[in-house]
């Protein structure tokens, strides 16, 4: 038997429980090790770590389409669909529907209601009261924000009600507007995620939103000509993703930018103070980092050897050829792409080639409507700008479609638009749900985005519409014999594989014509890889005349949905170089401008072409416009160095011009009307006009060439119908007289 003092048993337990707590402080010193590292690349979810802002956005402005002016719910077209999406970076911590709508005041109150869906939850059912009743009523409705992902879409489902039997779903009472003052309000915070390249073009470039995005680029000074191409390239790539939203991107040397992801630029020699730590590249490279002294941005560092390797890194992430993982890309065995050519922009529907609407869809579901009067289905169509009709040529249609029969004496009809215009339409058989319809576009002769008729025109964009429209016969009843009625939704399709093709076009335009830069790109979006495009820039260019670049190349890529892998940067131009190539030239303005006139705006054409050659620029005496005031310009010439090619000049005077004229840029809608060879920028108004020397461009043949140029000309047009008048008259005579000598002998 053995015996255990409780001296030793005390001390026992102390050993024991000493060690407890040593293994337990070990345990939590692990644990907090691990949180350490964990921490690095786990997201941030916290709103007091990285701070919330709210985010409004107007209803109008999330109806599918963009182009809605007004949102009436009737007791058929009862069902509105509003989306809205979430950036990768992005976290909502909470979500109000700020409803404002006015009801028919002769609706039952309370019985007549409002349901608001969140991704096909409902959300809340707001009852339209007494008070809502025949003016303006404003409510909120808390959507959950666990709901929301990053594309979403809220539903507004209107149920009404007018008497207590009896109703007719088609009544004119029936009906509730919603005000453009209602707004969705999104109270976010920004997260911070891991560094990985397999999220690209996330976090930096916004595809979720309809929202710009803005990229600020950090260089450690004034680029050369080869890192201004590496960046163009770059900023091209995201105007193919960003497309109709637009980008921005400010430009920092040597500087980080206050807020938001950025793009880097850094070679072993020249890089910007906040990474001299960065390894020494071996070659080029793609990194993602986290920004300094931010919680939540992060940065990609396009690095290399030399400016050579920065061209290389950018084309090889354009190529799409590369696996993204993880927070490094190391570009090995680099193959330079094709060049393209002209007129394969990928945006762009080609001529005399049959196409799929498949090529052309952005998304699936696109051409699929449904509902008690589906709304019509829209899929843009781009073509090239310069496109000119000849004889019976236009824009063939093969249309195949399904849709819900029409039951009874009901009827249904299909109809084809382009751009608002009725080209088409078709009765739909009781017999049958689906068909096969050719369409075509009326041929008339001349360019497509001048046509004679504006419902025959074509422009650059261009917007295909299919739409069924149902007539119901509806059963009325009485109050002594009521009917229930049961309206059933329809859908309809538009087949994919249905089919277009443009013919007997050819490419012919009168230069020069800003309308045709301004939302097209052209003359440089021909060839979309930018391969017959020069850019002329100062060799120490101001930080805003590179964001002009930049934000130019990004447009170009959003027309032609191709990426500038050829462009050619230059900081001066000679005959080599410019050889059978569009000039792009950005700077400083080469003259000041007195006023706002036509022969000032000459000058300033003439000007563009002496400083290209080399020769003393003109010089006015009175000067009007300062740096300060903000004057920007956009002037469009012939290429001196090439009778067939063209020069566009993005110029201003001073930061505040070139905010304007960037401005300008990213946003072409907001030039949707500039014409002629020379646009005037300033605080309140763009100024164009028609001035210097015209010019054409394209294969238009010989024959149409002399039509073309006597229809701008009437009266040489009527002269030379006298003169042929006169010389077949006279062959005649001489003909006829010829033949009563013979009969005579």
């Amino acid at each position: 038997m053995y015996r255990v003092s409780k001296v030793n048993l005390s001390k026992v337990s102390v050993v024991l429980v000493s060690s407890a707590l040593l293994s337990l402080s070990a345990a939590s010193a692990l644990a907090q090790q691990a949180l350490n590292d964990a921490s690095v690349v786990a997201p941030v979810w916290r709103t007091d770590v990285t701070g919330s802002f709210t985010q409004q956005t107007g209803l109008l402005q999330l109806v599918p389409g963009g182009q809605a002016t007004r949102i009436r719910l009737t007791g058929i077209n009862n069902i509105q669909y509003l989306d809205f999406g979430v950036r990768a970076d992005e976290l909502v911590s909470s979500a109000t529907l700020n409803l404002a709508f006015t009801a028919s005041p002769a609706l039952i109150p309370v019985r007549s209601q409002v349901n608001v869906y969140l991704n096909e939850q409902l959300q809340q059912s707001v009852p339209v009261t007494a008070e809502a009743l025949g003016k303006l009523y404003r409510t909120q409705v808390s959507l959950d924000p666990k709901q929301i992902k990053s594309l979403n879409q809220i539903t507004l489902e209107f149920v009404g009600h007018y008497q207590n039997i009896c109703e007719r779903p088609s009544s004119e009472t029936l009906w509730l507007d919603v005000d453009a003052k209602s707004t969705l309000s999104l109270v976010k915070q920004k997260v911070k995620i891991a560094n990985d390249l397999a999220r690209w073009p996330a976090p930096f470039i916004d595809i979720y939103t309809n929202n710009p995005s803005v990229i600020p680029v950090v260089f450690a000074k004034a680029p050369d000509d080869e890192t201004k191409k590496a960046a163009a390239i770059l900023s091209s790539l995201v105007g193919k993703f960003t497309q109709w939203r637009g980008a921005d991107f400010p430009v920092y040397y040597d500087r980080v930018p206050t807020d938001g992801h950025f793009f880097v630029f850094a070679t072993n020699s020249s890089r910007p103070s906040f990474l001299n730590d960065l390894p020494m590249a071996d070659g080029p490279q793609i990194l993602m980092m986290d920004a300094p002294e931010s919680l939540s941005d992060k940065m990609l560092v396009i690095s290399g050897r030399d400016e050579a390797d920065l061209v290389v890194a950018v084309k090889a992430l354009a190529s799409g050829d590369h696996v993204l993982i993880g927070d490094k890309l190391p570009i090995k065995d680099f193959k330079e792409p094709q060049s393209r050519q002209a007129y394969d922009a990928p945006n762009w529907v080609p001529i005399d080639e049959t196409i799929a609407f498949s090529r052309i869809m952005q998304y699936p579901g696109q051409l699929t409507s449904r509902g008690y009067a589906p709304p019509a289905v829209h899929m843009p169509m781009s073509i090239a700008p310069d496109l000119y009709m000849v004889g019976t040529g236009g824009l063939d249609v093969n249309l195949k479609y399904r849709y819900t029969k029409p039951e009874g004496g009901d009827q249904a009809q299909l109809r084809m638009r382009i751009n608002n215009y009725l080209i088409d339409s078709v009765n739909l058989s009781h017999q049958s749900s689906s068909g096969e319809r050719e369409m075509r576009l009326p041929s008339f002769n001349g360019p497509l985005a001048t046509s004679p008729s504006e419902a025959l025109a074509l422009a650059a964009q261009n917007d295909l519409s299919f739409e069924v429209v149902y007539r119901r016969e509806l059963s009325e009843g009485s109050p002594d014999n009521c009917k229930s009625v049961v309206l059933l939704p329809h859908q309809m399709e538009i087949d994919p594989s249905s089919t277009m093709t443009l013919n007997g076009l050819f490419h012919y335009a009168e230069m020069p014509n800003l309308t045709l830069f301004t939302q097209s790109a052209y003359p440089y979006s021909v060839f979309a890889d930018l391969s017959r495009t020069v850019a002329v820039i100062p060799k120490e260019a101001a930080a805003e005349k590179v964001t002009t670049l930049l934000n130019t190349t990004a447009r170009i890529a959003a027309v032609t949905g191709a990426v500038a892998t050829q462009l050619t940067v230059v900081d001066h131009p000679n005959e080599d170089i410019v050889d059978d190539k569009d000039i792009l030239l950005i700077g400083e303005m080469p003259i000041t401008l007195p006023d706002f006139k036509k022969d000032n705006a000459e000058t300033l054409q003439k000007a563009i072409a002496d400083n290209l050659k080399g020769e003393k620029l003109l010089q006015p005496e009175e000067v009007l416009f300062s740096p300060q005031g903000g004057v920007g310009a956009i002037v469009s010439l012939q290429s001196p160095f090439d009778s067939d090619r063209t020069v566009v000049a993005l110029l201003s005077e001073g930061q505040a011009g070139s905010y304007l004229l960037n401005e300008k840029l990213k946003s072409p809608s907001s030039m949707a009307t500039v014409s002629g060879a020379v646009a005037i920028i300033n605080g309140q108004s763009i100024v164009d006009f028609k001035v210097g020397d015209s010019y054409t461009i394209g294969d238009l043949p010989w024959y149409h060439k002399i039509w073309e140029t006597m229809s701008n000309y009437p009266l040489i047009l009527v002269l030379c119908a006298l003169v042929c008048a006169v010389l077949v008259g006279t062959g005649i005579f001489y003909f006829m007289r010829l033949w009563v000598r013979g009969r005579a002998k």
